[in-house]
């Protein structure tokens, strides 16, 4: 109150002086400019031109504040100076020079401005002595040079600067603010919360909202302004505390902060109750209990599985489980001490339970969580399973044992009615001859019959084994189809054989070879009631290439799926067109997997079919691909038949390898692998 009277008294004197015989308006003292009679943060001559007397507390230029480019005080108060609306040349002004300041006063962010338009400085005068600080003289000092000690709470970084706050010895908090970009750069390095600190530095304000009272702080000019007061942060520890407790309260009660924690709040309780709800609702039982199993939380399955009330105490979790299986529990939770997790199967009551236990951090103890899923029926069905399997093991040793006895006992006697069907041929009449042939046939058929079934008997049980050597896969195949052509002319048919001049050397079972190449050239003759087989030999990429074409009956695209089961043929019954037992195809696929190769099939009904089989030509390593490149498009539909294909590339780059084996099928005939003519 004493200095706005005499503020009052000045301007009084001043305006009773009347104007200077210069012009310019009479300087008046800066509490005549800052007066806020009426209370409302802002001065009550905003928006006048005046004209104040003062000395500059700092050097024009060296302070960051935005919005004024420097501060003058004199003995009444203290005041921003905006220079931006000065005009050039003039002298810059220095700290501690007295200057004439005329222009309009404003207010920004709860600060008194003057927007100079004439600043005059006569260098005389030194820089004022910085006045003591408190909490509640903070409007008073405002503008002008402060002191202030206390202790450092914390620093943070915003966009404009860096923040200090720094406790006063009356736990009030007040903001110490480096302007960023500021010429004398000041930092807060080196110092550390619970920090005494000596500060000097403008009082200022940063308040967007009346009643400007809030949000005091000092703007330190440089780093010499901050200076280290007393032993650190380990002399005053405790008081570092009081501080750090007192920074939480005013971070609470600032205003969006405060919304912000509550909906924090709000959204925590919501969460609680959820995963409250979500445990006691959960099936399976769970557990919260200490590395030792003392039980401190059951949800209601855990207690329905073991028989208790909703106010029964639950007993330790060691006691819970069985006596046999006591030893599993006990090292079920040293697992989890040591690694943190553990999932074990015991007994929990009458019933078997699979428990998955997680530590965890609980009220800043070490807790278990305990899962406990009833798993007697799944195991009680997985034993089923294995005795199941077991079961089917034992039935296919003894379906092999037995194949492999009646093997003996049948191909025996059949070898002999076979022998003595072709002695007689030799020297029965023309009349009885045709009776004769029709016993060598049916013994041949009947043991081509009884060895097929035996090659997928034994294929299937695992049991055939394969003997990889250097093999001519151009002379096994020419062998082949030279022992199945009396054949193929009996029905009028064309047997073509394109293979290289030269060798094609593999390693592979040559029996097997010659296996897959005497089922699907016999198969191609037996199809085709008219035209041509034709039989190509080659190499692709360290492939071996066997491709079949004939010009037959062909099969229908909804069979193809079923091509290689055993047992199966697309005519069937007694009213089938063509005999054999559906073996063939099923003995091919599982020769060529077992060699590491593939096959592949493309037929159209009643135009003809085409198969392709690939097989390494050196043993098959364990990374090799299982897969092929992709079948080419579909070829128009008004196509030719499909005769002798030409020799395509193989598949596009690019292409995604397609599945393998039976599901490798298509109706369109064409190959994929170009046979290269020198392997």
């Amino acid at each position: 109150m004493p200095g706005r009277l005499l503020a009052l008294l000045l301007v009084a004197a001043s305006a009773a002086a009347g104007p200077a015989a210069s012009g310019q308006a009479t300087p008046e003292p800066v509490a005549a400019v800052t007066v806020d009679a009426d209370g409302d943060g802002v001065p009550d001559r905003l928006g006048e031109r005046v004209a104040v007397s003062a000395v500059a507390a700092v050097a024009e230029g060296t302070f960051g504040p935005r919005g004024a480019s420097l501060y003058v005080q004199d003995m009444t108060g203290g005041v921003a100076v905006d220079l931006d609306g000065v005009r050039a040349p003039r002298r810059p002004v220095a700290a501690g020079d007295r200057v004439v300041v005329e222009g309009t006063v404003a207010f920004r962010a709860g600060v008194a401005v003057v927007e100079a338009q004439r600043v005059s400085a006569d260098g005389a005068g030194g820089v004022p002595a910085p006045a003591p600080y408190t909490a509640a003289d903070a409007e008073a000092v405002e503008g002008r040079l402060v002191r202030a000690e206390g202790t450092v709470a914390g620093t943070s970084q915003v966009d404009a600067g860096r923040a200090l706050l720094l406790s006063l010895d009356d736990l009030s908090i007040v903001v110490v603010f480096a302007f960023e970009g500021q010429p004398s750069a000041v930092t807060y390095e080196g110092l550390r919360a619970g920090d005494r600190v000596s500060v000097v530095g403008v009082a200022g304000q940063y308040d967007r909202t009346a009643p400007y009272v809030d949000s005091h702080q000092i703007y330190p000019r440089a780093q010499a302004d901050l200076r280290p007061v007393g032993l650190g942060a380990r002399a005053y520890k405790r008081l570092a505390l009081g501080a750090a407790g007192v920074l939480l309260v005013a971070l609470v009660v600032v205003a969006a902060l405060r919304v912000q924690v509550r909906r924090r709040v709000a959204a925590l309780r919501a969460s609680e109750v959820r995963y409250d709800a979500l445990v006691e609702r959960a099936s399976d039982a769970v557990f919260v209990h200490d590395l030792r199993g003392a039980t401190s939380h059951a949800n209601r399955a855990a207690r329905d599985a073991l028989g208790l009330g909703p106010d029964d105490p639950v007993p330790p979790l060691l006691d819970l489980v069985a006596p046999a299986d006591r030893a599993a529990g006990r090292a079920h939770l040293e697992t989890v001490a040591r690694t943190g997790n553990a999932r074990t199967d015991f007994r929990l009551g009458p019933a078997e339970f699979e428990v998955e236990s997680q530590a965890v951090e609980i009220d800043g103890q070490r807790r278990v969580l305990s899962l406990a899923r009833d798993v007697s029926a799944r195991r009680a069905y997985e034993r089923g399973l294995i005795e199941a399997r077991e079961q089917a093991e034992e039935a296919a040793r003894s379906k092999s044992a037995f194949l492999a006895n009646m093997s003996h006992e049948i191909r025996t006697p059949l070898t002999a009615v076979i022998g003595f069907a072709e002695v007689l041929q030799a020297e029965v009449g023309d009349d009885h001859r045709d009776l004769v042939e029709a016993i060598g046939a049916g013994g041949r058929r009947l043991l081509a019959t009884l060895n097929s079934v035996l090659d997928v008997a034994s294929l299937d049980a695992r049991r055939h084994t394969l003997h990889p050597s250097p093999v001519d896969v151009v002379a096994e195949v020419q062998g082949v189809a030279e022992m199945l052509r009396p054949l193929a002319d009996e029905r009028g048919l064309a047997l073509h054989v394109a293979a290289p001049s030269g060798p094609v050397p593999a390693v592979l079972d040559a029996g097997a070879l010659g296996r897959i190449a005497m089922n699907l050239i016999d198969n191609a003759i037996k199809f085709t009631p008219c035209g041509a087989v034709t039989v190509e030999v080659g190499c692709c990429d360290g492939d071996a290439v066997l491709r079949v074409q004939d010009t037959g009956v062909g099969i229908s695209e909804g069979f193809l799926p079923d091509l290689f089961e055993a047992f199966k043929q697309e005519s069937d019954g007694h009213g089938r067109d063509f005999e054999g037992t559906g073996l063939g195809l099923a003995i091919t696929k599982r020769l060529v997997d077992a060699m590491g190769g593939e096959v592949r099939v493309w037929s159209r009904k009643g135009e003809g079919t085409l198969f392709e089989v690939a097989l390494p030509r050196e043993a098959p390593a364990p990374d090799r691909p299982a897969a092929l490149p992709d079948i080419p498009e579909a070829a128009h539909a008004d196509d030719a038949a499909p005769t002798s294909p030409p020799l395509l590339a193989r598949a596009a780059a690019g292409r995604a390898p397609g599945p393998v084996g039976a599901e490798r099928q298509t109706a369109r005939p064409e190959p994929v692998y170009a046979l290269d003519p020198p392997c």
